[in-house]
C-alpha cells in the first residue's frame, strides 16, 4: 500500500516515483492500473507510466463483464495492445475482503420462515451461479441474506416474507450494503419477496427502479407450503443470471 494525497497530482507523482526508486523496480517491470482512485490519481499515474514508457491497463466492470484493456507506448504515443474478457478470478470472500478489508462473518442458522425462504432461494440457485452464500455479516448491524457470484460479478439478495415483503426495509438494506462505503455500486441488488407487488405497492416498485434494484416475486412460498414451485425456481434462476450478466 502507498498512502498518498488523493487530489494533489504533484504529491501523488512524487510518492510513486519515490516508491519505484526505493524498490529498485526497472521500467520493464512496471504495469500501471488506471482503473481506480480519483481522477487526479489516474492523471499522476498516467504521467509516470508515460515518462517510463511502461504499459498501463484499464478494467471495465460495467455491463456485467470484466474486460481488461491493455495499452503500451510506441513512437507516436500510446496504443491499445489488446483487450481480453477475463475468466472468473475471484470468490465471494475475495470480493468482500477487497471492499471492507476483512472476511465476512457467518450468521447463526435460524429456524423461522424467513430463514426457510432464504434456504429455498439458496437451494434453487445452486448450480445456476458459480457461488452462493447464505447469512453473511459485513459488520455491525449489516446482515445480508444471500450473496451470489457469477464469473466476476457479485450480487446481494435480500429475502422478505409476509408483511416485511411489502415494506421499504429490504430496499434500504440493499442500498446500504451496495453503497460506496461497503460493497460498491457495481454490486447487483436483488430483492426477493413471497408476495405480489400489486398497484398498492407501485411506490415501492418505482423506488426499486430508481435505486436499480431488481425485484423478484416468488408467491408460491407460503407458511403452509414453504417451498418454491418449479415455475418460481425457474423465474428466480433466470432473473438472477440476467442481472449478473449470464
Amino acid at each position: 500500500m502507498l498512502p498518498t494525497d488523493p487530489y494533489d497530482i504533484e504529491r501523488i507523482a512524487g510518492d510513486l516515483e519515490q516508491r519505484i526508486r526505493e524498490e529498485g523496480w526497472a521500467d520493464s517491470e512496471l504495469v500501471f492500473n488506471l482503473t481506480g482512485g480519483t481522477k487526479t490519481m489516474v492523471l499522476a499515474a498516467y504521467r509516470i507510466a508515460e515518462s517510463r514508457r511502461a504499459p498501463f491497463v484499464y478494467l471495465q466492470s460495467e455491463g456485467r463483464r470484466s474486460i481488461l484493456y491493455r495499452y503500451e507506448f510506441g513512437d507516436h504515443g500510446y496504443r491499445k495492445a489488446r483487450d481480453e474478457v477475463l475468466p472468473a478470478l475471484l470468490t465471494i470472500n475475495d470480493y468482500i475482503r477487497a471492499h471492507v478489508g476483512r472476511d465476512p462473518e457467518q450468521m447463526r442458522p435460524k429456524e423461522d420462515l424467513g430463514a426457510r425462504f432464504e434456504a429455498a432461494i439458496r437451494d434453487a440457485l445452486q448450480g445456476c451461479v458459480d457461488e452462493v452464500k447464505q447469512g453473511v455479516i459485513l459488520g455491525g448491524a449489516l446482515e445480508l441474506d444471500l450473496v451470489v457470484r457469477l464469473g466476476n460479478q457479485v450480487g446481494v439478495i435480500q429475502a422478505k416474507t409476509g408483511e416485511k415483503a411489502k415494506k421499504k426495509e429490504g430496499l434500504d438494506q440493499l442500498n446500504a450494503a451496495c453503497g460506496r462505503e461497503n460493497l460498491g455500486t457495481y454490486t447487483a441488488k436483488i430483492l426477493t419477496v413471497n408476495q405480489r407487488w400489486d398497484e398498492t405497492l407501485e411506490n415501492l416498485r418505482e423506488l426499486a427502479g430508481a435505486w436499480n434494484i431488481t425485484v423478484i416475486e416468488l408467491p408460491s412460498f407460503t407458511p403452509d407450503s414453504p417451498s418454491l414451485s418449479p415455475e418460481d425456481q425457474e423465474r428466480l434462476r433466470r432473473e438472477v443470471r440476467r442481472v449478473l450478466g449470464g
